[in-house]
């Protein structure tokens, strides 16, 4: 991989070169993460279904792809120097790996012409070698929660979001080859279970079983995202809701489940949150729940606290507990309002 760094060094000095003869603004869209580590998270997410205009003006979907290939997307700008830097190394991934099933679909997220991005492209000498998308509109940015650039998303066979990562330093190219790696090497998903209804976003091994009804729960202690320890168990009931950044359904599960808590927190029912994502994602997730007058959160990362207790392996999820400890409802995928509340009112202090 010497090599093809030392080739992304000197793309970076012709971009400049490039960008410094621009006349205009800087970006609109994502803006270049340019601190910290790179954040990766395993997302297993079903991936959001888009077509795209390429720069040679014809059209790419990813549904063309899915069941036959493994496809990665890498979302760009001409303003991101490590954007530049990650390009080269994907193309050499792509490379090496097309004729055994991988297939990348680069993302510009600029609002330039497609004249203006063939000049900066031939300029820089990039040639990627696969199709690029001109997302001027940012609908592929919005679908896929891009905020900041670049980022890398790995999309197996069967439609699953299996690695996202945001920010690129040198050498995390290593990490996409062995999921792409993994990935090529098996032809259908069986780790993933649906939900009945809905979409979910899984995160726990394969086997992991949602705690059942009727189940009496030891108690449970959580950590607050703002910090202190929660306890869950006897003496109250409990309303969790458990959700992921990445989880598009949980999205929009947040407002009608956040109506039905307050009405029932009047009654004696505690409500949280649980967010099962790494801690490098704690900003985001502080910002996503600012101004929703949301009840707490509890931050369970990766889901190795609160969410393992329960068996809980997908999002979203709803448990409800009553006041003794005991589970009286509990389930995953898109919540049934009606039978939810049923469980809440079943639980809550009479009177209140």
């Amino acid at each position: 991989m010497g090599i093809v760094r030392a080739v992304a060094t000197g793309l970076i000095g012709a971009a400049v070169l490039v960008l410094g003869g621009c006349s205009s603004p800087g970006p609109a869209g994502p803006q270049e993460k340019t601190g910290g580590e790179s954040v990766t998270v395993e997302v297993n997410a079903l991936a959001p279904a888009f077509a795209g205009k390429t720069l040679e003006g014809g059209v790419v979907r990813l549904a063309d792809y899915v069941g036959s290939r493994v496809v990665l997307l890498e979302f760009w700008s001409v303003f991101c120097k490590s954007c530049l830097e990650e390009m080269p190394n994907i193309e050499d991934l792509y490379r090496r790996y097309r004729d055994r099933g991988l297939e990348v679909i680069s993302v510009n997220t600029d609002v330039f012409s497609a004249e203006r991005i063939r000049r900066f492209l031939r300029k820089t000498g990039i040639r990627p070698p696969y199709p690029v998308v001109l997302d001027a509109r940012q609908e592929v940015v919005k679908a896929y929660g891009v905020e900041v650039l670049p980022v890398t998303v790995i999309v197996d066979r069967s439609g699953w979001i299996r690695l996202y990562q945001e920010g690129y330093r040198p050498g995390d190219e290593d990490r996409f080859e062995r999921v792409v790696r993994r990935y090529l090497g098996r032809r259908g998903e069986t780790d993933v279970t649906l939900a009945p209804r809905g979409g979910v976003t899984a995160f726990a091994p394969a086997g992991t079983r949602l705690v059942e009804v009727g189940t009496q729960v030891e108690p449970l202690r959580g950590t607050a995202l703002e910090g202190g320890e929660v306890t869950i168990g006897p003496g109250s009931a409990h309303f969790l809701f458990f959700w992921s950044l990445y989880c598009r359904p949980c999205r929009s599960e947040f407002g009608p489940l956040w109506d039905l808590a307050r009405r029932y927190q009047e009654r004696g029912v505690r409500f949280y949150s649980v967010n099962v994502d790494t801690p490098a994602l704690g900003h985001r997730i502080r910002r996503f729940l600012e101004g929703r007058g949301s009840p707490p959160c509890l931050a369970d990362w990766e889901g190795k606290g609160v969410a393992r207790a329960l068996g809980v392996r997908a999002t979203p999820t709803v448990v409800v507990l009553d006041r003794e400890g005991r589970v009286v409802h509990a389930s995953a995928g898109k919540v049934d309002m009606e039978a939810l509340e049923a469980s809440l009112k079943g639980v809550a202090t009479p009177g209140r």
